[in-house]
C-alpha cells in the first residue's frame, strides 16, 4: 500500500467504515548528527511528540488496544487511496536504456547497508505501493492498533506473488493456528519461510492476511512473483487489501515483526528515508511527525514520515529505526520536525536512487 499526497491531504484521509465513517490521520536506521536547526514558524497545529522512557524499544512488546479495549481492524478505503505519486506510475525495475545519476556529493554517513531482499507482492499491473495513511508502526492518530505491517489496497481477486524464493510454511485460516491477538485476526493466510536471515541471524518470514483464496499448501516451495493467493477481506479486514508482514525468528509472535518498507526493493529512480527521531537525551519520541519537503522547484508533493506509535514496535535487528518513509523520489529533501510552531530540527538531506538515507532527528 504507497505514494505521495500533497499538503492538505496529508494529516487526514476520509475512509469508509463499516462502524460509519471516521476521518483517519496518518503517522509514519548508522546514526548521524543533525544540523543546527533554522527557526522557521510552521502551523500552530503540528501533532506533540511524546517520550520513549528508554532510547531502545523494548524487545518483549506487549499488545497495544485502543480505549475500547478491543483491537481493531486495518481499516481500507473504499476507493483507491491517493497516498502515492499522482503524476508517475513507478515500475519495481529500470526501463530500458533508463540510467540515474546521483549528485556528485553524498554524505557516506548517511548510507547504510541495505536489505531490499523482497520483490513486490503485488504486480506492477496492480496497487503495488504501501498505504502510507496507515503505515508500519502507525495508529491512524490512536484511532487503530499499532499496525503490525503494512497494507496493499486492491480488489478482491487480486494476484497476490511470493516476494522472493521460499517455503510455505503455513497456508489456511486462522481460526484454530493462532498467528495475531486471537483467532481469525487474518482469515485466510499464508507465511513463507524464505531462504535468507536477517542482520542478526535469524530466518525471516512474510506473512499475508486477509486473502480470498490460499493457491499453496504447506511445505511446498515457491519461487519469488509466483502466484501464492488472491487478495480479499477476510479476519478483521474492512475491506479488500492485502496485509503484508515481515517477521524474524518466531513466526507465529505477533511481536516479531519489522518494517517491510526496509525490505521491498524501491521502484526505479525512487529511495528510503529513514532513522530515529529522539529528544535532547537521545531518548525515542513516539507520534512524532516529520514534514519531508521536496527542494529544487521540482513538482514532487510534500510527504509526512511518522515515527512509531510506542515502543512495542520494533525497528529493524541492525538499524533499531523508529521512523521510515519509502518509495520517495530520488532528489533532495528539507526535513523539519517543530511542535506547536517551534522549530527542533530542520536539515536538507539527498536520497539516492533505490538506497536508504539514515537521518537522526534531535530534537531540540
Amino acid at each position: 500500500m504507497n505514494r505521495q499526497i500533497g499538503f492538505a491531504a496529508a494529516l487526514a484521509v476520509s475512509f469508509s467504515l463499516s462502524l460509519g465513517a471516521a476521518l483517519i490521520t496518518y503517522a509514519q536506521g548508522a546514526p548521524q548528527a543533525s544540523a543546527t536547526p533554522t527557526i522557521v514558524l510552521l502551523p500552530t497545529n503540528t501533532p506533540r511528540m511524546r517520550p520513549i522512557a528508554s532510547a531502545t524499544p523494548s524487545p518483549t512488546a506487549t499488545l497495544f488496544l485502543l480505549p475500547t479495549n478491543t483491537p481493531r481492524a486495518s481499516v481500507t478505503p473504499s476507493t483507491s487511496p491517493t497516498s502515492g505519486p499522482p503524476t508517475y506510475t513507478p515500475t519495481s525495475d529500470a526501463p530500458p536504456g533508463a540510467t540515474w545519476t546521483p549528485p556528485a556529493q553524498i554524505d557516506p554517513a548517511s548510507q547504510i547497508a541495505d536489505h531490499y531482499f523482497f520483490q513486490r507482492p503485488i504486480s506492477d499491473q496492480n496497487v503495488n505501493y504501501i498505504a502510507w495513511t496507515y503505515p508500519y508502526g502507525n495508529t491512524a492518530g490512536g484511532r487503530l492498533q499499532v499496525h503490525r505491517g503494512v497494507d496493499l489496497v486492491n480488489p478482491t481477486g487480486t494476484d497476490v506473488l511470493a516476494p522472493a524464493d521460499g517455503t510455505v510454511l503455513y497456508a489456511g485460516d486462522d481460526l484454530s493456528t493462532l498467528y495475531g491477538p486471537y483467532n481469525n485476526y487474518y482469515g485466510n493466510m499464508i507465511v513463507i519461510q524464505h531462504n535468507l536471515t536477517d542482520g542478526a541471524g535469524q530466518p525471516v518470514y512474510t506473512l499475508y492476511g486477509h486473502l480470498s483464496t490460499v493457491d499453496v499448501a504447506p511445505g511446498q516451495g515457491v519461487s519469488a512473483g509466483s502466484k501464492i493467493g488472491e487478495v480479499g477481506g477476510t479476519g478483521i479486514a474492512q475491506g479488500p487489501h492485502l496485509h503484508f508482514e515481515v517477521r524474524v525468528g518466531n513466526p507465529y509472535d505477533f511481536n516479531a515483526t519489522r518494517n517491510p518498507a526496509l525490505w521491498m526493493r524501491p521502484y526505479f529512480s525512487f529511495g528510503t528515508l529513514a532513522g530515529r527521531i529522539v529528544d535532547a537525551a537521545g531518548n525515542l519520541l513516539y507520534d512524532a511527525t516529520l514534514i519531508v519537503e521536496p527542494q529544487g522547484g521540482t513538482s514532487r508533493a510534500i510527504r509526512y514520515a511518522f515515527s512509531y506509535a510506542d515502543n512495542s514496535v520494533n525497528g529493524d535487528s541492525v538499524f533499531g529505526e523508529n521512523y521510515v518513509l519509502g518509495d520517495l523520489p530520488a532528489g533532495y529533501y528539507q526535513v523539519t520536525l517543530s511542535d506547536n510552531g517551534r522549530v527542533l530540527f530542520r536539515e536538507t538531506v539527498y536520497v539516492p536512487n533505490g538506497r536508504t538515507t539514515w537521518l537522526e532527528v534531535r530534537a531540540g
